[in-house]
């Protein structure tokens, strides 16, 4: 499991929504302090600030002070108090309490205050479906309720919010966002400008979960706006670090830091060491997700963790981002030593102690010893339960490093015995006594304070500890108490990671059946969670990458397990057609969410689709290429038309060494005067892919190849591939999909009408693109087109155009890039780059809004982008292209995996509209091979005709 940083577990988990509503769904709350108490007379209320810390931002409650018993009012400010130090079941305790004494008084407006006390409390605990009566019976309470005065109001709108919070972790988004805007207009009847930002802030985090990023950006500019006009206070301070973590958590790291730097402004000059504190606190967070945020990209690593811990990757001294990692550190040193909370204090030292391992520093034994005397200080709370299992994975994460360097010494040819005895000692640091020590601590605390969500953590935890150590028995035991418990409170997003350690623990002990169980259990969790995987963290991919993707990959090996016979290295496998339907099923689903998590929303539609219904009624005929890599092994799974047996194929090559082999071949096709060694690699990956299958295909009289490609594989064009003899594509026409589920359905083609845009000068820094010109003139002259060039070629016209007039073609040759970060994924206008999730929205001009419904006229049949490149040392960049795909609207998507700047490219786009416009019934992949076929003919390097590929429907 990646370590549980103290920064990740404010927002517990960083993967998934339920555990960030605090954090992003109430971030628009963080500055409503206080909550009226209404005494039965309805005294006008005095306004009490309420100090959070900054790991876990104000909510709805914060209390409001008045003139009401002595009684009530305490057991209201302990309700508070035990929330705050994140003793929740205790707090519902007291906010159960003052809900009956309120009623009992026939006192309606504080009943309803106390009930959505009481529904933010237990939804905390994971009892949603308490917190939800509890909402409800507060509106109820409200509709009855006389709503004249302006406290009466302010309670509707606080509890306008709580319902849109848990509608939120509900997954129901549009109700939410409906909920949200009945509070701010509320908060507007009452003039409380910091209540209706709040809810701002909550509408923005709903547009952005539906996918609609300019709305998104419209409000958060508004937010900015309203923060930087109020005068200086320490609301102020609190609004900006709010608006601050906000954006930080939807992935803007800069302008987060920006409004960071505001909001520690304010507090220095307002000289409030406790505002300052909290906000150097996110300003180090915001440093630490910055430094981390290319390490995907830049990652050179091709290790696959069977365990979920991964420890922080020690950058080179010639990184660039070990700068952030640097700032970050000394941030958090200064926190630490300035603080008075012993929680921001910790939390400081904790998120201190990750980012030294990005460094490749060890810490010294004083700061260690520091940390766990400050931890045995700590009030006992959530808070303190999941510091206890972070300071614990960051001495397993130390033990780990050590053993390493250790490793790298004793294999030094420089033999130092004084200088191994040294090394050999430090190995022995860590004391895995000290380890479990801390997580039965952890365990103890959590049910002292009755939270059993903690409990099912500290468990899992220890669970993964004792498999770390191969104690299996112990391991098996604490696994299935910690699933239990989150079966009981209903998380989900915690059962899944113990389902998933149950399968790794029953795989080990041989019992593979039990262990497929359990893995497919976890996957199925997974697909509940779909929402919520994609939650808005600047860590997502890191989670992704650790915490969910290998889940499918281990399914896929065990399911694929089976007697092996030998030849060639290739080999054939007798498994199951049950086994390899589901394999095939599974790669589906982590296509699915490797796109959910590179957008960070759920807005991809999911056909219905029967997959092998397409394959067979396909024309031309097709068959399906599945392909998984593996840690020791490359496996494919093919679909031929007509038939209801899959076919199995596996080459036994390291990852690492297939990644390598890729990474050439690459590097080769992009060289345009490569020969002999380009073609030996081609035809290797060749082996891999095709070999086995090719007796199958050409007794199926098969013409089109559709490939779902895994990692690595994405970036190389399939028409490249080489048999010896010849190219794929001299013989085959060739499509990509992310997977069948998302294949658009096939609709009656429209007269061929193109709207062609491009840019010939250079822009922004940008080359100038000479042969664009000739490209759009040849374009124009074999179909209609509308042509926007330079000056013309702006987002605003593009849009106006693609609303205005129906294109079932959008031509654009142009800059762009495809990269494994959507915010890194664009293309290039005249005016300005346009990113991935702007480009959506300005292509399908047509929006489905919550409430009402605008026709949506054809979407595009066909958008060409023939201009782009995948992003340089970014081994999965070719994930943007497939984002692209997906999300621009658009059936089919013809893009270039490198930028082609020579007349070649206008030869083969000029021969690909000609061939469609020659033969109506010809499929688009078929117009694409016919164009590549042309251009190969005169250039045979596959420089100048491979990188162009067809992702989406190929027909």
């Amino acid at each position: 499991m990646a370590r549980l940083n103290f920064w990740d577990t404010a927002r517990k988990k960083g993967i998934f929504r339920k555990w960030q509503i605090i954090l992003l769904a109430l971030l628009g709350l963080t500055f409503s302090f206080s909550v009226h108490l209404l005494s039965a007379a309805s005294v006008v209320p005095v306004l009490e600030k309420v100090p959070i810390r900054s790991s876990q931002p104000i909510s709805n409650a914060s209390i409001f002070h008045t003139e009401v018993p002595q009684s009530i009012e305490q057991l209201m400010q302990k309700g508070k108090t035990l929330y705050q130090s994140e003793q929740f079941a205790f707090a519902a305790q007291s906010f159960q309490q003052a809900v009956e004494v309120y009623q009992s008084q026939n006192d309606v407006l504080n009943q309803a205050l106390a009930l959505n006390f009481l529904s933010l409390t237990e939804e905390k605990l994971g009892h949603l479906n308490q917190a939800s009566v509890a909402v409800t019976t507060s509106l109820d309470l409200l509709k009855q309720a006389n709503l004249s005065t302006s406290n009466a109001k302010h309670i509707l709108a606080l509890v306008l919010n709580t319902q849109g919070n848990l509608q939120l972790v509900l997954g129901q988004v549009e109700n939410a966002l409906q909920s949200w805007q009945k509070a701010a207009k509320t908060y507007t009847e009452i003039g409380d400008n910091v209540g209706n930002t709040g809810t701002l802030i909550n509408q923005a985090t709903a547009f952005q979960s539906l996918g609609f990023y300019r709305r998104t950006m419209k409000i958060f500019e508004q937010v900015e706006k309203n923060l930087l006009s109020m005068p200086n206070s320490l609301l102020k301070a609190d609004g900006l670090r709010s608006f601050g973590n906000s954006l930080l958590a939807s992935g803007d790291i800069e302008k987060s830091q920006k409004m960071l730097e505001q909001s520690l402004l304010v507090a220095q000059q307002l000289r409030s060491p406790q505002e300052e504190s909290a906000t150097l606190l996110s300003l180090g967070n915001a440093a630490f997700a910055r430094g981390k945020r290319n390490l995907i990209k830049q990652s050179t690593t091709d290790e696959d963790n069977f365990l979920p811990s991964r420890c922080g990757q020690a950058m080179s001294a010639q990184t660039g981002d070990t700068n952030y990692f640097k700032k970050a550190s000394n941030l958090y040193h200064e926190i630490a030593n300035k603080s008075s909370s012993p929680i921001t204090a910790v939390q400081a030292q904790l998120n201190r102690l990750s980012v030294l391992q990005f460094l490749g520093q060890q810490p010294t034994s004083e700061y260690r010893g520091s940390i766990k005397s400050a931890l045995s200080n700590l009030t006992p709370s959530r808070a303190a339960v999941y510091a206890r299992i972070n300071f614990a994975q960051s001495l397993v994460c130390l033990e780990k490093a050590q053993k390493q360097t250790t490793k790298e010494i004793f294999n030094s040819p420089i033999q130092n015995q004084d200088f191994q005895a040294g090394a050999r000692e430090q190995a022995k640091i860590q004391n895995p006594e000290e380890i479990v020590e801390l997580l039965n601590i952890a365990v103890q605390q959590a049910k002292d304070i009755k939270d059993q969500r903690a409990e099912s953590y500290s468990l899992g935890y220890l669970a993964q500890f004792y498999e770390m150590k191969k104690q299996l028995p112990n391991a098996l035991r604490y696994t299935e108490l910690a699933l239990n418990l989150a079966q009981v409170v209903n998380a989900p997003d915690i059962a899944y990671q113990w389902e998933w350690q149950l399968g790794r623990l029953l795989s080990v002990q041989g019992d593979s059946e039990r262990a497929v169980a359990a893995y497919t259990t976890a996957v199925e969790t997974l697909h509940t969670l779909r929402g919520d995987l994609v939650a808005l963290n600047p860590d997502i991919q890191f989670d992704f990458r650790d915490q969910v993707e290998p889940v499918y990959r281990q399914l896929v090996g065990l399911l694929l397990q089976s007697d092996q016979t030998l030849t060639d290295k290739v080999v054939t496998k007798q498994v199951s057609q049950k086994n390899l339907k589901q394999a095939r099923e599974v790669i589906e689903a982590l296509q699915l969410a490797e796109l959910d998590n590179f957008f960070q929303d759920t807005c991809i539609t999911i056909q219905p689709t029967q997959i092998g219904e397409v394959v067979n009624n396909a024309n031309p005929v097709t068959a399906v290429f599945y392909s998984i890599i593996l840690p020791d092994s490359i496996e494919i799974i093919v679909k031929l038309p007509h038939s209801e047996e899959l076919r199995h194929y596996t080459t036994y090559k390291s990852k690492v060494e297939v990644e390598k082999i890729l990474e050439a071949l690459r590097q080769k096709l992009e060289q345009r005067y490569t020969f002999r060694d380009r073609e030996e690699l081609s035809q290797e990956v060749y082996n891999w892919i095709i070999k086995s299958a090719i007796a199958d295909l050409e007794q199926n009289n098969v013409k089109n190849l559709v490939f779902v490609m895994d990692g690595s594989l994405r970036n190389i064009p399939m028409a490249a591939l080489y048999d010896g003899k010849q190219y794929l594509i001299e013989k085959y026409s060739v499509a990509l999909l992310p997977g069948l589920q998302l294949l658009a359905p096939k609709q009656k083609r429209r007269r061929l009408e193109a709207l062609i845009a491009g840019l010939t000068e250079s822009r922004f820094g940008f080359s100038s693109l000479s042969n664009v010109t000739t490209e759009l003139q040849q374009i124009e002259s074999i179909i209609p087109s509308k042509q926007l060039i330079n000056q013309a070629f702006t987002d605003t016209n593009i849009e106006q155009q693609v609303s205005s007039v129906s294109f079932p073609v959008v031509h654009l040759a142009t800059h762009g890039r495809f990269s494994s970060k959507v915010e890194d994924t664009y293309i290039l206008t005249w005016n300005r780059k346009i990113n991935i999730k702007l480009l959506r929205e300005i292509l399908q001009t047509r929006e489905q809004v919550v409430g009402r419904s605008n026709r949506v006229p054809p979407p595009i049949e066909l958008l060409v982008l023939s201009a782009c490149e995948t992003a340089s040392g970014d081994k999965r960049a070719a994930l943007g292209l497939a984002g692209v795909a997906v999300r621009s609207g658009a059936r089919s998507t013809l893009a270039s995996l490198w930028q082609v700047d020579d007349k070649s490219t206008s030869v083969l786009m000029s021969e690909f509209y000609r061939q469609l416009t020659q033969d109506a019934n010809l499929s688009k992949a078929e117009a694409l091979r016919r164009a590549q076929e042309f251009v190969l003919k005169d250039k045979e390097h596959p420089f100048y005709w491979a990188p162009y590929v067809l992702v989406g429907n190929w027909l």
